[in-house]
């Protein structure tokens, strides 16, 4: 029988347990006492029969995690969610280079992200998240980032008995606990005592019902159990993010707790940080607990009844706040930690699914980039490369569809992941550390009014003003002033390139102005892409040659698509008539 039968029956069991405990409480008022001899072992049955469907659920999630190990992970991902703590990192460490907004698009790192993304849960996802988002510029610190991941990787046993651990914590759907440790919290606390008395009024009436026998107590019974629920749905308008999070954080201490205990040598910087914070925010525990529940481990709906009719979030929220207040940088410190934790046992089961990857080597040579049989890690039979780039950055041309934009993308992925995750798809990589800048897709914005030019111009000028004085940019540009006319974006573009050239920037530009590379041949190397033309129509082979391309095929794609030859013909005499002209002009 599979886990979903199993789960079946346990809640159909759980049911009929229920209404059995019901008719025995009746008959109890009504007859005589000892029926309640029979009900105390219903109430053993039927938390037994809670216990089995929580260790089924777990056997069930662990089975998948083991099975899925190194394998991609389909879900969907709420990058509104996931990019929240980095968000928050971020507004506290603004001195430090973060990947912006624009490079990370240009970059398709969402999609990077989501190959890579096999986290457990929300912390480990939003960690995931920040990592990617601010490389490192310390070898040392991604050694120590590395020999983590390469002990996941390479002891299965340790790795199964964390993931456990992680799965117990388990991710939910809307997660507020960022909310909760970032922000100031203001609550209105005049419900406090209500809700004290009201939780009390229904045990004190069932109790007085159940000894007195008094039937007249039913209705001030049921007036209580009516009105507790309103007053549950009314406060938790207020306080839903906050009371809604307090059961996962709880969670997250009592998992950070259980991951303390385990013992490795590479574990102990986070076996001791765990450690030391999990006994600070115990008290947290004690205030508040039973709030946590783990999503999706009661399907019954039996705790959420319980918990409006005794208004307990409520409760143990008033009781547990101002202790969170206290210990906010403590339970920040303990969100990063596991969050950290459970990413880089992500990062060690992508790198299982990976054919061929190496760890980079970084060197104090300023501005150098080298990287051999370099690939882009979500390109399929992608085509590798080699690059070397030592302070002078490079001019690219080429046809259309030859593969520049891919080659682009390419270099400021693996220089990414060098400096975040400690890995390259390529053979060898080598390179200084480089704060990492883009421009290669920016868009038109109708509800600003900003035009493509704008907007070429507002990615160009964030790139300029961030400089490379403290460490090296390494800025990627596609088809640079693509959105304005020739004369004004060749000129432009020779004085933006050559003032990268002098304040620390590599710059690898992507261009079909064959005029730049004339102008920029003495600061700037030169590569291309190009195809050939056989019976099926283009051919591209995808590698990186020397020198600049001169053949254009934007007529031969035409051709190939079968346009009119009449188009095909006047466009080809056009084309000789303007060369012909600026022959003249030159000479």
């Amino acid at each position: 029988m599979g886990e979903q039968g199993i789960n079946v029956i346990t809640n159909i069991f759980i049911i009929i347990l229920i209404f059995i405990g019901l008719i025995l409480i009746s008959y109890s008022i009504n007859i005589s006492y000892l029926y309640m001899i029979a009900f105390v072992p219903l109430v053993l049955i039927l938390i037994l029969g809670v216990y089995i469907r929580k260790k089924s659920i777990l056997h069930g999630l662990n089975k998948k995690f083991k099975n899925e190990w190194g394998e991609k992970v389909d879900r969907k991902r709420n990058f509104k969610n996931i990019r929240l703590t980095f968000d928050y990192i971020e507004d506290e460490t603004n001195d430090e280079f973060c990947i912006d907004d624009q490079t990370w698009s240009d970059l398709t790192m969402n999609e990077i992200y989501t190959v890579m993304d096999r986290t457990i849960t929300s912390p480990g996802e939003e960690m995931l998240y920040k990592t990617l988002r601010m490389p490192l510029f310390n070898e040392v610190k991604l050694k120590k980032r590395n020999a983590i991941i390469k002990l996941f990787q390479n002891n299965e046993q340790f790795r199964n008995n964390l993931g456990m651990h992680l799965l117990k914590l388990n991710r939910v759907r809307k997660n507020h606990v960022p909310n909760l440790l970032w922000n100031d919290i203001e609550v209105d606390m005049k419900y406090k005592t209500l809700c004290r008395i009201l939780a009390i009024l229904p045990i004190l009436i069932g109790g007085a019902l159940f000894f007195t026998k008094e039937y007249s107590l039913l209705f001030p019974l049921i007036i209580v159990v009516c009105v507790n629920p309103y007053l549950h749905m009314k406060i938790k308008k207020n306080i839903y993010q906050y009371v809604s999070c307090i059961g996962y954080n709880n969670a997250i201490i009592t998992a950070a707790n259980s991951i303390s205990k385990l013992n490795q040598v590479e574990f102990k910087e986070y076996k001791d940080l765990l450690s030391d914070l999990s006994k600070k925010v115990e008290p947290i525990l004690k205030k508040s607990a039973g709030i946590g529940r783990i999503e999706g481990m009661d399907q019954t709906g039996i705790s959420d009844i319980l918990y409006m009719v005794f208004l307990f979030e409520e409760n143990q929220f008033f009781s547990c706040i101002n202790l969170i207040k206290k210990h906010q940088q403590d339970l920040k410190k303990l969100y990063i930690c596991i969050g950290e934790i459970d990413a880089l046992l992500s990062i060690a089961s992508y790198r299982e699914g990976l054919e061929n990857y190496t760890t980079p080597e970084f060197t104090n040579e300023n501005g150098r980039f080298e990287a051999k049989n370099m690939i882009h890690p979500l390109v399929s039979d992608a085509v590798s490369n080699d690059i070397t780039m030592t302070n002078r950055g490079i001019i690219l041309t080429g046809s259309n569809m030859s593969g520049k934009s891919t080659f682009l993308r390419t270099i400021g992925v693996n220089a990414i992941l060098a400096q975040t995750i400690y890995m390259t798809t390529t053979s060898f990589y080598r390179a200084s550390f480089f704060k990492i800048m883009t421009s290669i897709s920016p868009e038109d914005n109708i509800m600003s009014g900003k035009s493509y030019y704008f907007r070429e111009a507002e990615a160009l000028l964030r790139i300029i003003e961030e400089g490379g004085e403290d460490y090296p940019l390494l800025c990627i540009i596609d088809e640079i002033f693509r959105g304005t006319n020739p004369v004004e974006r060749v000129n432009a573009s020779i004085e933006i390139l050559g003032y990268l050239e002098k304040h620390n920037s590599l710059a690898v530009v992507a261009t079909h102005d064959i005029e730049l590379t004339d102008k920029l041949n003495d600061s700037y190397d030169m590569f291309y892409f190009t195809e050939d033309m056989d019976k099926e129509g283009l051919v591209f082979d995808y590698k990186l040659k020397d020198g600049v391309c001169r053949t254009r095929n934007a007529v031969k794609l035409l051709k190939y698509l079968k346009y009119p030859n009449e188009i095909i013909e006047n466009t080809n005499r056009r084309i000789e008539e303007t060369i012909s002209q600026n022959s003249k002009a030159e000479n």
